[in-house]
Formats: C-alpha cells, structure tokens, sequence
C-alpha cells in the first residue's frame, strides 16, 4: 500500500500533526495542545500549521484553535490506513535546519528636498542571484521613520519577499531644516504573531533646500540585509 501522493508532497512534521488528530475524539484542538502532542518547536510547529493551512486540511477555529476539515479528515483516515498497513514506512521526523540568506535592501530618494514639498521615496529589494534563495516567500514589513520630514510616525508596509526584484514606495514631506535623515528597516515576521526578526536597516540624512525648484536628482543607497529559511 503506498502513501497517496497528496501526503508524499507533506513534511514529516505535518503527517504527525494529522496523526495527532487521529487521536482525538474532537476535530478541533488549540495550538499549545498539537505543539505539545507532537513536540514540535514553535518555529517548526508554527511552519507546519501554516502548511496545512494552505493546502486545506485545517481551518482556524477561533484563537489559536484548528479544526480538522471535511479533505483533511479524509486525509488522517488515509494516514491511519496506511499506518496499520505499513507501521514501518512512517516518515522519520527530523528538525529543520536554519539558513541565511542575504539581500540588498535600496533606498532611493532625491538628493536634495525641497522644504514642505512631498517627495517620493522608494525602499526595495534586488533579485535574489546567489545560493542559498528564498524556496518561498518571506513575510517582510519595511518600516521608514523620519527626522525634520513628516510623517512624525513611522510608516510601514508588508511585502511577499520572494527571489525576484520587489518595492514599495512612500511620500514624505520636509520641514523647514537644512537635512532631514531618513531611516529605513526590515523585519522578517515568522509563523508566530510575536515571531518577528531585524533582518537590517540603514539611514541617510539629505539635504533640504527652500527653493521650490530643489534639485530632483535621484540618490540610491544600498545595505546587504539578513533573512532566513528552513531547510532539510
């Protein structure tokens, strides 16, 4: 008896999660409760679940609880059968190994400002060139925080980081001061809502000028930043 194909293209660790429901009277179970049956870590539990997520076997059920849908309790009734078929083909269960990625952050903006005029800055990323890549998209935020300039607050926006070229733009308006330093950083969030890692960041102080016709020559800097994967 072989294992369906849908279950092959599944990690070890999301077959155990499906084992684990296998177990339980209710199709519903909160996270701590599968993290904890399984012994997965947050990382790799956090991973998992999203996994399964994707494809259609669970569902959220409120804070922190999945429910096991109608594809996925096909799917353990499957698992459980292959199981007590072939106890000895169970897929070993292994810890992912952590990699790092390196990319070059941009940012560009005009080379001088024109004071209480809005200008346009753009914060991406280059295409990924180089081993080891991005398998799947990394979830981004890019955060710009401002001196002398508005904003006062810190404007951010979430990207789907994947190996190709990738980029936001933001408007910002300087005040009546020589320069304004424009501050740009990346974080990385992960599979948790608390999971989130400094992948890098830079600042640049550009000059103001007050005459309405600033000069509007672009400036581009560039900062290697640091995201990471899991891997077998």
């Amino acid at each position: 008896m072989d294992l369906p194909f849908h279950l092959k293209a599944l990690p070890p660790e999301a077959l155990d999660v499906l084992r684990y429901f296998g177990t339980l009277d209710s199709p519903v179970a909160h996270a701590v409760e599968i993290g904890d049956g399984v012994g997965l870590s947050d990382r790799t539990f956090g991973k998992v679940i999203r996994r399964l997520v994707t494809k259609g076997y669970l569902q959220m059920d409120g804070d922190q609880a999945y429910r096991l849908s109608d594809s996925g309790q096909e799917a353990v009734e499957e698992l459980l059968a292959f199981d007590e078929k072939i106890p000895a083909e169970k897929p070993v269960k292994k810890e992912l190994a952590i990699e790092t990625i390196k990319r070059q952050m941009v940012l560009v903006v005009p080379r001088t400002l024109a004071s209480g005029k809005p200008a346009t800055v753009i914060v991406g990323f280059q295409a990924g060139e180089s081993q080891p890549i991005l398998d799947a998209a990394a979830d981004v935020v890019i955060r710009l925080s401002l001196v002398n300039a508005e904003p006062a607050r810190p404007q951010e926006s979430s990207i789907e980081l994947d190996n190709s070229t990738a980029y936001r733009t933001f408007s910002i308006t300087p005040g009546a001061f020589s320069k304004a330093r424009i501050k740009v950083q990346a974080f990385q969030l992960g599979p948790n809502p608390d999971d989130i890692a400094v992948a890098g960041g830079m600042y640049v102080d550009v000059d103001i000028s007050s005459a309405a016709s600033a000069d509007q020559a672009l400036g581009a800097y560039r900062t290697d930043v640091t995201f990471t994967k899991e891997s077998d």
